[in-house]
């Protein structure tokens, strides 16, 4: 990726959003001023900006955290290894059961075990993975209620704004608000509980030094290690998984697509910003009108800027052209003083030459050379012609011509504006005269 390239767009977004919110701290009086197709583009805009930044600062959130994520194999593997701790150190209330089974009580009971653990670590993990994700996306919401809070919305297009990112988040991770099953915390807190009494019994009956606190603590080490456990894993396998699929939904509402080709979002941008210029220009004529008095509706107001715009596009044009047209003539200037060291004869024995046959063999390279020189240097004239005439004049010709009839077509725009005005003032003013 270029870099000073992307610097340069992400400051032309950074633009675009700021006339977004300058459109919403307009005042209402003034939005309702606004034509009806002008206010919709302006709420879709609006809408696009909310949806972007709010999507972006979710993915923001949600990045460090998905990049933990680690392969099935890798998962698995810790579940098994978990169930293979289990079978040593949840197995109390399994060895309470199977103590009857005789030599086959240890093996019932590591196996019993296992299975437990392999089922609470489960939803162990669930319920917390749970509480988590919803505990975020209570988070995004409260901030966005909070942020509308601090800045009450003044117009239409500000609380769209708002609701727009709030309906966004509830429907990326709405599932995330759904109220938990309580089965999974029920089970799970259950077997543990009950792991928890039968082991402080076992070791009540030891008769371990340091009284009930240290039995208590060592009776509840193999429910902590199951439950640091299924933390682990929430933080390492559930919520990257997670967090990544609804990274992943959040990308389609970005501005620009993310993955686009960085040719292509320059374009974008370029375009977009344009657009919002554009408008933004026509919303402060209609609050703040023209005070120099010439732009006398919405109609040549509108016209005027597309005709300046179209006027700066054609001069910037032109000057492209130009610049482009004097560094071929730098360029030719640069390829006709390096071709006398290119000039390259061919080698020849001068074994038993005398030094009159020298002199003149060198007098003829000469002549070979200047020769040479000159046929390139035509040759390069002839490309450098061609070039400055034809190839680099049809390069901007087209969009040059392109801009005229923008221009032309502007201007056409302004006057019929103008007519209308003057029409309308003229049917004002004969009125006032008959009621005189």
């Amino acid at each position: 990726m270029n870099k000073p390239q992307s610097e340069r767009n992400n400051t032309r977004q950074i633009h675009i959003w700021q006339f977004v919110d300058n459109w919403r701290q307009l005042q209402s009086e003034v939005i309702n001023r606004l034509p009806k197709k002008l206010r919709a583009d302006m709420t879709e805009r609006v809408g696009i900006s909310g949806e972007s930044r709010i999507a972006d600062s979710r993915i923001e959130d949600m990045a460090p955290i998905a990049k933990k994520q680690h392969s099935p194999t890798t998962k698995k593997a810790t579940k098994i290894v978990v169930a293979i701790i289990g079978t040593l150190t949840f197995s109390a209330g399994t060895q309470v059961l199977t103590s009857r089974l005789g030599a086959a009580a240890l093996p019932a009971a590591m196996l019993g075990g296992g299975l437990a653990t392999f089922f609470v670590d489960d939803r162990a993990t669930k319920t917390i993975t749970k509480m988590r994700i919803t505990h975020s996306t209570k988070q995004e919401l409260q901030a966005i209620a909070r942020q509308q809070q601090a800045h009450p919305p003044v117009n239409e297009l500000d609380e769209r704004f708002y609701s727009l990112q709030t309906a966004l988040v509830q429907q990326v991770e709405g599932r995330n608000l759904e109220k938990q099953l309580l089965i999974d915390a029920v089970l799970a807190v259950s077997m543990s509980a009950a792991e928890l009494t039968i082991n402080l019994w076992i070791i009540s009956q030891m008769g371990l030094p340091g009284g009930f606190l240290i039995e208590a603590i060592a009776a509840s080490l193999p429910i902590t290690i199951i439950w640091m456990a299924a933390a682990f894993q929430s933080d390492r396998f559930e919520l990257p998984e997670h967090y990544a699929d609804l990274m992943h939904k959040y990308e389609s509402y970005l501005f620009p697509p993310s993955g686009m080709p960085e040719a292509e979002v320059t374009e974008l941008l370029a375009d977009k910003e344009a657009q919002e210029s554009r408008i933004d220009w026509l919303v402060k004529f209609v609050a703040d009108g023209d005070d120099g008095g010439r732009l006398k509706n919405l109609a040549m107001a509108e016209a005027d800027y597309d005709l300046n715009l179209a006027r700066k596009e054609k001069q910037q044009l032109e000057e492209d052209r130009n610049c482009a047209i004097e560094q071929r003539l730098f360029q030719h200037r640069a390829e006709v003083a390096e071709l006398p060291n290119q000039f390259r004869a061919s080698k020849t024995d001068i074994t038993g030459w005398s030094p009159q046959q020298m002199r003149e063999n060198k007098q003829r390279l000469e002549r070979l050379r200047v020769q040479w020189v000159q046929h390139k240097t035509a040759e390069l004239e002839a490309t450098q012609a061609q070039d400055i005439q034809l190839i680099i004049p049809h390069r901007y010709s087209t969009k040059i011509k392109q801009r005229e009839e923008d221009m032309a077509e502007a201007q056409k725009r302004y006057e019929e504006g103008r007519d209308n005005w003057s029409e309308e003032n003229e049917g004002a003013e004969g009125d006032l005269g008959d009621a005189a």
